[in-house]
């Protein structure tokens, strides 16, 4: 089904004028995605766009203004509003073979625990689906444009995809950086920390880190120095770390086959 996704949309672009990959491709086929995968209603896909736009802006920024907070928290409270009066008691009464069925399966049988996480679920779900893949998508074309040679060498052996995506993960990924807070006093590599205090680690950073990959600012789609942490590891490890490179893989695939791709500008 992603495949068909991704050939629909690819073969409704222009062939001789330039055009908007983000709003043609990126944007629109991880929320066609995920809302199969959920369950939920592709009619309100404008909804589903602004709500994560919203949430992105206020979770990307590190200091929040008050503005981007009320924004966000009005998307946040509309996107809850959907599940809870209307998705969650549908599947109830009509189970069908989507994710949202089983959460609310979760739910009822204690595995959820209270109808706040639930809903939690949901929006975290819908929310992460289509924002880390939209970026994946926008920064990798965009790196692989802007090294024409490695997007020649991509074209004449697909068969290197599956490792190109790993790369551009690690080149540009698509989530810069996450937080944490101290949970206890302590000194990391020289620098005290106090209980509470906000530490944000710089995934971006970890992934052109010199003593774990060899050239790391160059992109390489042949490179095998091993995984990155764009979707973090062991108990963090992101619950869509083979559903975006799919998505990936299949559209630079279908991408392929269009008449060479440049940089508009």
């Amino acid at each position: 089904e992603i495949e068909q996704f991704a050939a629909e949309l690819v073969d409704a672009l222009p062939r001789t004028e330039p055009f908007d990959f983000m709003e043609r491709i990126a944007r629109p086929l991880p929320v066609r995605v995920i809302a199969r995968i959920m369950g939920v209603d592709l009619a309100l896909e404008s909804d589903f766009m602004r709500w994560a736009d919203d949430l992105a802006a206020f979770i990307g920024a590190v200091r929040p203004t008050t503005e981007q907070a009320r924004i966000a928290q009005k998307s946040l409270l509309e996107m809850a509003a959907y599940f809870e009066q209307d998705l969650l008691p549908r599947r109830r009464r009509n189970p069908e073979d989507d994710l949202v069925t089983e959460l609310v399966q979760a739910r009822d049988d204690g595995r959820i625990t209270s109808d706040t996480e639930l809903l939690a679920q949901c929006a975290m779900l819908l929310f992460a689906g289509f924002e880390t893949t939209r970026h994946l998508l926008g920064s990798g074309l965009q790196a692989l444009l802007a090294h024409p040679e490695q997007w020649q060498r991509l074209r004449q052996a697909p068969e290197l995809l599956p490792g190109a995506v790993r790369e551009l993960l690690r080149y540009d990924s698509p989530v810069q950086y996450t937080g944490r807070r101290v949970v206890t006093d302590m000194v990391l590599h020289g620098q005290p920390l106090c209980r509470g205090d906000l530490v944000v680690p710089l995934i971006g950073a970890a992934n052109r880190d010199p003593r774990r990959y060899a050239q790391p600012d160059v992109l390489d789609i042949t490179r095998r120095d091993g995984s990155s942490l764009s979707f973090a590891s062991a108990p963090h490890v992101c619950i869509g770390a083979a559903l975006t490179p799919m998505e990936a893989e299949l559209v630079f695939r279908q991408l392929l086959r269009c008449p060479p791709l440049t940089l508009a500008t």
